[in-house]
């Protein structure tokens, strides 16, 4: 994420695989213009820091697709083989699952956090900051619930102290990033077992595709 005239060539000199974070489809092609070798693309559902203006998924991922030729990472609402399986439709050639790994028993966050996440419906997401910079995207707290309608306060002003919150569990003292897909997630499990999950179905997913719907 940020820009990618700052480190891009640098990084590449250095033999690294460069991947730029992009929400919209102006970044994507500022980001392949400065030579990155692929884009994760993310979308407004997402969890964490967002473009103020942020679009769906559905709607940028084959927009961008249609105008670049370096491989796509799709971002923002994939939490499964299913999610995983649109996404390849809409043009990218893998998924990164950030709320999804947050709530997963390996993750290094306070049980408190993922048990949010694993409680919260598909609703209980605020978008925040939309009128200031950075916008972001968490969980609803009572905090974040005070922010989210409050147009004279930038959100980072009263992002707290992250630790208290990562680790000691506080889900008042900072901000609980996370995407819409905590409405999906309905249990903390472990990493190997999401991977394959999502593997399995994503491979169910196209072969019931091509079964229904090819001649």
């Amino acid at each position: 994420a940020g820009n990618p005239e700052r480190y891009t060539e640098e990084l590449k000199n250095a033999g690294l695989t460069v991947f730029h974070v992009v929400p919209s489809l102006g970044a994507a092609k500022k980001a392949v213009a400065c030579g990155v070798d692929g884009l994760v693309v993310e979308g407004g559902e997402g969890g964490g820091f967002k473009n103020p203006r942020e679009v769906a998924s559905m709607v940028l991922l084959p927009l961008v697709r249609s105008q670049v030729d370096v491989p796509i990472i799709a971002a923002g609402g994939f939490v499964d083989g299913r999610s995983m399986a649109a996404a390849f439709a809409l043009g990218a050639e893998g998924v990164q699952m950030g709320t999804r790994m947050v709530s997963a028993v390996e993750s290094p966050v306070h049980e408190n956090w993922k048990n949010a996440v694993i409680q919260a419906k598909e609703t209980d997401t605020v978008f925040l900051n939309r009128h200031a910079s950075p916008a972001l995207r968490a969980l609803r707290t009572k905090k974040t619930s005070r922010l989210e309608y409050d147009t004279e306060t930038n959100a980072m002003t009263e992002f707290g102290t992250a630790l208290d919150l990562y680790f000691g569990g506080d889900m008042e003292a900072s901000i609980a990033l996370s995407g819409q897909v905590c409405g999906r997630i309905d249990a903390v499990r472990p990493v190997a077992e999401i991977i394959a999950e999502v593997r399995d179905q994503f491979f169910q997913e196209i072969g019931r595709l091509a079964a229904d719907y090819l001649p």
